[in-house]
C-alpha cells in the first residue's frame, strides 16, 4: 500500500516516522514533515534585486556584535541538501531602520547556495524596534518544486520574544539561537532550512 493511500485509510494527520527521524504530516491534502521550516511573515520591508554578497556590514557600525550566519538548505526528506537556492537577506540598520531607496541596499544582500547545500553571510546582530526583538529575515525562492519561504532568525535570550507572537509553533523555537564563538573568535549562529514541496 501507499504511503499516501495509507494515511487516508487511517485518517490521521502525523502517522509515522520518515526514514530520517521526522513525523509526516498530511494537512488538507498535502504531504510534508515535521523538519519543515515554521514561515514567519515577509514584512513590508523586503525589497526586490538586492546585490549578490556575502558581506552586509557597513563603516558605520560601531556597538553591535558583527556575526557570522551559516547554514545548509534541505529538501522535504529532511536530509537532501539543495544547491543554487538562491536566498534573500534583510535586516534593519544601527539606526533600526530599512534602506528602502539607495543604491547601497543597506543590510540586504542575495546568497545562493552551494553544492553542497551551504550557504553564509556576515552581518552583524541589528538592533530590536517597536517592540519587536533583534531579528534577519529570510526568503527563499521557488527551487525546482519547493515552496518559496519567508521565515526569520531570532537569538536566544531575548526577552522580547514572547509566546503566542513569535513562537506559535514548536518549530518555531529552532530559529531562536544560541550565539556561540567558532574556531576564530567569531560570534556566529547556525541555522538550517527545510523547504517544503510545491
Amino acid at each position: 500500500m501507499q504511503r499516501r493511500n495509507f494515511v487516508k485509510v487511517l485518517g490521521l494527520s502525523a502517522f509515522a516516522t520518515s526514514i530520517s527521524g521526522f513525523e509526516l504530516i498530511e494537512e488538507k491534502g498535502i504531504f510534508s514533515t515535521d523538519c519543515t521550516t515554521s514561515r514567519d511573515m515577509i514584512g513590508p520591508f523586503f525589497r526586490n534585486n538586492a546585490p549578490l554578497r556575502n558581506d552586509l556590514s557597513y563603516p558605520e557600525i560601531v556597538n553591535e556584535i558583527p556575526i557570522l550566519v551559516k547554514g545548509k538548505v534541505f529538501g522535504n526528506d529532511c536530509k537532501t541538501p539543495l544547491t543554487k537556492v538562491k536566498i534573500d537577506i534583510w535586516h534593519c540598520d544601527h539606526n533600526k531602520e530599512y534602506d528602502m531607496d539607495s543604491d547601497e541596499f543597506r543590510c540586504r544582500g542575495t546568497i545562493s547556495t552551494d553544492l553542497e547545500g551551504c550557504y553564509w553571510f556576515k552581518t552583524f546582530i541589528p538592533p530590536p524596534y517597536a517592540g519587536r526583538p533583534k531579528h534577519i529575515h529570510y526568503l527563499i525562492h521557488e527551487h525546482e518544486g519547493y515552496q518559496k519561504l519567508a521565515t526569520q532568525l531570532y537569538f536566544k535570550g531575548d526577552k522580547r520574544i514572547k509566546k503566542n507572537n513569535w513562537i506559535k509553533y514548536p518549530w518555531d523555537q529552532k530559529r531562536i539561537l544560541e550565539v556561540y564563538k567558532n574556531e576564530d573568535g567569531l560570534s556566529a549562529v547556525d541555522l538550517d532550512l527545510y523547504l517544503s514541496k510545491i
